[in-house]
């Protein structure tokens, strides 16, 4: 969406690009991200990008801005944006719970809040990350207990690395693809390392682009999603993003993707100020704003 001619996750000639999946990626005359970002994102992508540390304050336009912690992902980040006549924070995809592989998220009050819902309804209710990584590794040591090989498959940008952490710091070598591989070095440029990878890794971690349908695995293949048989996701559920609604305490709430519609309905009868908006709109345009 744009706003006062800024991008938020969208082309703009001035443009913020919360993270490096490809479904965020931006266009513009500069794009300011965080560093981690950048170096991700130039795996796929060229473009200037204008880098920008955690809490510090910069101007994005005419504007006073801080870039905040995510969750989401590696480098994964929030703006909070002062304009003249209200203040906005903007999540991107956001995590409330800390990953091994992330940030750890951080929230700020805001006049408005402009929140992701890719799981904006009740029924995604996930186990918090340590309860996922105890299920992971139960399911890794069954399956070689039967002499069969565990298999996963991820996005290969962030829930690979993050599998990949995990597996790391229980004992598990992981094979995997040339292009988990890429990114994973970048991550290690970050402090994040990976002494597992090994090309007769005990446990196979696939990306999504591999063949195997989705809707039918074997009792020896984990789907790793909030979508997926095993529901280690980098969103937040339903509930982290009531979380972070009470902790920003915003006048006016927009939700944006997934289920937006639904999550909007659900926070207008709570006694939220919600609007449900598309991903390619113009906030400029809203008369509330």
């Amino acid at each position: 969406m744009i706003i006062y001619g800024i991008g938020l996750d969208t082309s703009a000639k001035v443009a913020f690009q919360s993270h490096a999946h490809t479904d965020h990626f931006v266009s513009g005359n500069v794009i300011f991200s965080t560093k981690a970002t950048k170096f991700l994102s130039h795996l796929r992508k060229g473009g200037f990008y204008k880098v920008v540390p955690f809490g510090k304050s910069f101007y994005i336009g005419d504007y006073k801005a801080k870039l905040y912690p995510a969750g989401h992902m590696l480098g994964s980040a929030q703006i909070y944006i002062e304009f003249d006549e209200f203040s906005l924070l903007y999540t991107g995809d956001v995590k409330w719970f800390r990953l091994r592989t992330a940030e750890k998220s951080r929230f700020r009050k805001a006049d408005i809040l402009i929140i992701e819902a890719t799981f904006g309804v009740p029924m995604y209710n996930f186990p918090s990350p340590k309860e996922a990584e105890k299920k992971l590794i139960a399911f890794v040591e069954s399956v070689l207990d039967k002499g069969k090989t565990p298999t996963l498959y991820a996005n290969q940008m962030g829930k690979a690395q993050e599998l990949l952490k995990i597996l790391d710091v229980h004992g598990y070598t992981v094979r995997t693809s040339r292009d988990i591989i890429k990114v994973a070095r970048i991550y290690e440029k970050f402090g994040i390392k990976f002494k597992n990878i090994d090309n007769d890794g005990e446990v196979l971690l696939r990306g999504f682009r591999s063949p195997k349908p989705r809707n039918s695995l074997s009792p020896y293949e984990l789907y790793v999603s909030g979508f997926g048989n095993l529901k280690l996701s980098n969103h937040g559920d339903f509930w982290e993003l009531m979380r972070i609604v009470e902790k920003v305490k915003p006048e006016k709430i927009y939700t944006v993707y997934g289920h937006a519609k639904e999550f909007s309905k659900i926070l207008k009868g709570l006694g939220y100020d919600a609007t449900a908006i598309d991903k390619d709109c113009c906030l400029y345009c809203y008369k509330n704003i």
